[in-house]
């Protein structure tokens, strides 16, 4: 197992996303059938974990890490890790729950019953559930402990990747017909955004003349990469719509109001638009109109807000803006939708896609976890390539204060006949 590790450390170099998939998709659970059928083997794995810890997760990552950093790297995805496990440190852990819920199958077996009246199914189940929930709450123990012994920063962008859905890119299957893959630099790129590294090779200053790091580059709106983000969002929405609800429609222009005595607050302009509209999501004949929001939470203007404050901060201001608007003139249901980028959402954007994936899953027959899951998935994927996009892209460049630019320039200033010195 330890030279197989080492060949799959060679190949992350080049293929990161696919060696970390591979690696706990399929290699860990080699060494896990062991854990669980012979005790006192953990000192074995030390080797092993030697490997792990020095040559693949560097490959993977790209750089050396810390201990402190493996401890964060061994945490499951949901709560904010890699799913590297130390497997040194489980095989205790992974017997013990296997030889608790295979006890009333084992006395079967020495009995040498042929019968399986006694099993009891139900007692396993439960027993499944009890020790489900002893990890959960091991781990929860495990992830206060190291997000006392993280700065602030980093325990704030831990708290972001534990969001629901916020780490299902790390998860998925790299696959190319999904677009779900990712080259060696925007996969590394991609961890560097998750826990707050420094992204190389990146201008010390933007084109609009601000010190550039990850929170200018992902609010600056020069170079229109904001816009192309909110876009990104808002087509992988529609196109969800498209697949259970009618007269789905991108940036449907809004009824205008002739008697300005029934203004509300908000957005009253003639030929305003909101993102996406559609009917039969919330009722048959029901129309719904939704506008999209998606927020940096480490900018510098919500350093003092936490993210449940953030969303309620958008949602608020989504439906001060609209929401007025679309009940009285529209007759309609407004239904905001709010993302942070690093893949989290508001709640009513979570009822949102609950309640389009259950009709989803209805109207196609397929089980409305896995129709969640894509969605989330596809959502994931979208935001993150917007944002990777937006690091790396180009924003212009800036143009001689002297040289008239391109726009305001008569090109038949061009003479059209030849030059005296070409003749």
């Amino acid at each position: 197992m330890v030279k197989d590790i080492e060949e799959l450390s060679k190949i992350a170099v080049e293929e990161p996303q696919a060696a970390l998939s591979a690696y706990s998709k399929a290699m860990c659970h080699r060494w896990t059938f062991i854990q669980r059928t012979i005790s006192d083997i953990g000192h074995l794995f030390v080797p092993l974990e030697n490997v792990v810890r020095n040559r693949f997760i560097p490959a993977v990552v790209g750089r050396d890490i810390s201990d402190l950093e493996r401890q964060i790297f061994s945490l499951p995805v949901r709560y904010g890790g890699l799913g590297i496990a130390d497997p040194s440190a489980t095989s205790d852990r992974e017997y013990s729950t296997s030889k608790k819920v295979t006890e009333n199958l084992t006395s079967l077996i020495i009995r040498q019953d042929q019968s399986l009246e006694d099993y009891k199914a139900d007692q396993v189940a439960s027993e499944l559930e009890i020790l489900k929930a002893v990890r959960e709450e091991s781990l929860k123990q495990r992830t206060k402990v190291i997000m006392t012994q993280v700065n602030a920063d980093t325990a704030k962008l831990l708290q972001h990747a534990q969001e629901k859905g916020a780490g299902v890119w790390l998860t998925a299957l790299p696959l190319t017909s999904l677009g779900y893959t990712l080259n060696k630099e925007e996969f590394r790129d991609s961890i560097r955004l998750r826990y707050g590294w420094q992204v190389p090779n990146i201008p010390a200053f933007c084109v609009c003349g601000e010190r550039n790091d990850i929170n200018h580059t992902l609010t600056c709106k020069t170079g229109g990469y904001i816009i192309f983000r909110h876009n990104k969002i808002r087509d992988t929405n529609a196109e969800f719509l498209k697949e259970a609800c009618y007269d789905v429609q991108v940036e449907p222009e809004l009824l205008p109001i002739e008697n300005k005595e029934f203004c509300g607050r908000g957005n009253n302009t003639d030929k305003a638009r909101l993102d996406i509209s559609a009917r039969g999501l919330w009722g048959p004949f029901q129309k719904t109109m939704f506008d999209i929001r998606v927020f940096h939470p480490n900018a510098s203007s919500y350093r003092n807000k936490s993210l449940p404050q953030l969303y309620k901060l958008h949602e608020s201001h989504k439906i001060r803006d609209y929401q007025h608007r679309v009940l009285q003139t529209e007759k309609a249901s407004f239904t905001p939708l709010v993302y942070s980028t690093h893949g989290g959402m508001a709640p009513q954007s979570l009822a949102f896609h609950k309640k389009l994936a259950s009709l989803v899953a209805e109207k196609r027959n397929e089980s409305y976890n896995d129709v969640l899951s894509c969605m989330r998935t596809k959502l994931s994927f979208a935001m993150l390539r917007s944002i990777l996009i937006s690091i790396r892209g180009s924003r212009g460049k800036r143009s001689p204060k002297s040289e008239t630019p391109i726009s305001c320039v008569s090109f038949n200033l061009i003479p059209s006949s030849q030059h005296y010195e070409t003749l």
